[in-house]
């Protein structure tokens, strides 16, 4: 074993003699510090990129990182408001590869949010934990949104979620087994609830059958604006686009789909208005 080891020892010393003369070589041929520098990282790091922040500062990055990926490395603040990027000072595609010595420029805009189409070409584990913690922080917020809204719309006549009774709320998160009015407002954004039935048992004063026609024939259709959020998508079968008339498909777990009113793919969709709701376009 010992002999095996001074073997061992022997062999790592004529590697490492031959990567010092392999240095020498490069540092000969090498038209400059910076070629050499590029060969040696090349040679020692074949996994990371080397990019530069318009300070000057040095970001490494895995192979294959993209601007998101930089701008998340660089801060998370940065990432989440990414818009848009420069690469030496030309535009350049968000989802397109760096390469080692590039400076790059990330533009935000306050407000902006990252998209999830992201996690299809980020690389990095960093961008893409923020990446996904945020969208899950982001549907929980418009779930909340959307089911108040949605709440608020199947109560009718006027009603809002204020006027309801404390006592009848508790009822509703017992029956549920749910802990709070945010988890409540949650499941009906989400579609896994029906609104008209939440509506239902809070008013605790119509048939469900007549709240629900009710809620698709009679009432004021809920208002829809051309951007929404993470759960209010718009149909790619169909397309709709403002002016067009609308329906929403009520999809568990995933919110509200917008389709066109004649789409094929919920045609006779006026026999299930448990999965259907009337909307329009916000004016």
């Amino acid at each position: 074993a010992y002999k095996d080891q001074g073997e061992s020892s022997t062999t790592a010393q004529i590697r490492a003699q031959r990567w010092m003369q392999s240095l020498l070589e490069l540092q000969q041929s090498a038209g400059n510090s910076f070629e050499f520098i590029e060969s040696v990282k090349s040679d020692l790091f074949p996994d990371e990129i080397y990019v530069f922040t318009p300070e000057g500062r040095i970001v490494e990055l895995p192979t294959g990182a993209t601007p998101v990926d930089f701008a998340y490395a660089v801060h998370t603040d940065i990432g989440h408001a990414c818009v848009g990027a420069r690469v030496d000072r030309q535009p350049y595609p968000l989802s397109q590869s760096l390469s080692t010595g590039q400076t790059i420029e990330i533009i935000t805009a306050p407000g902006a949010r990252p998209n999830a189409a992201w996690l299809n070409f980020v690389v990095s584990s960093k961008a893409r934990a923020k990446i996904r913690q945020l969208l899950k922080n982001l549907k929980r917020e418009d779930s909340i949104s959307l089911g108040r809204r949605l709440l608020n719309h199947a109560l009718g006549n006027g009603k809002k979620l204020g006027d309801i009774p404390q006592e009848n709320i508790n009822k509703e998160l017992a029956r549920m087994k749910l802990h709070s009015m945010d988890d409540l407002l949650a499941e009906v954004g989400l579609g896994n609830t029906m609104s008209v039935v939440v509506a239902h048992n809070l008013l605790g004063n119509a048939s469900i059958n007549n709240v629900i026609t009710d809620n698709s024939d009679n009432r004021s259709k809920l208002p829809i604006k051309g951007a929404e959020g993470v759960l209010i998508t718009f149909a790619k079968c169909c397309r709709p686009i403002p002016g067009n008339p609308i329906v929403a498909h009520i999809r568990p777990g995933k919110g509200l789909v917008i389709h066109h009113e004649s789409c094929r793919n919920i045609r006779g969709y006026q026999k299930e208005p448990e999965k259907f709701m009337q909307v329009e376009w916000d004016e």
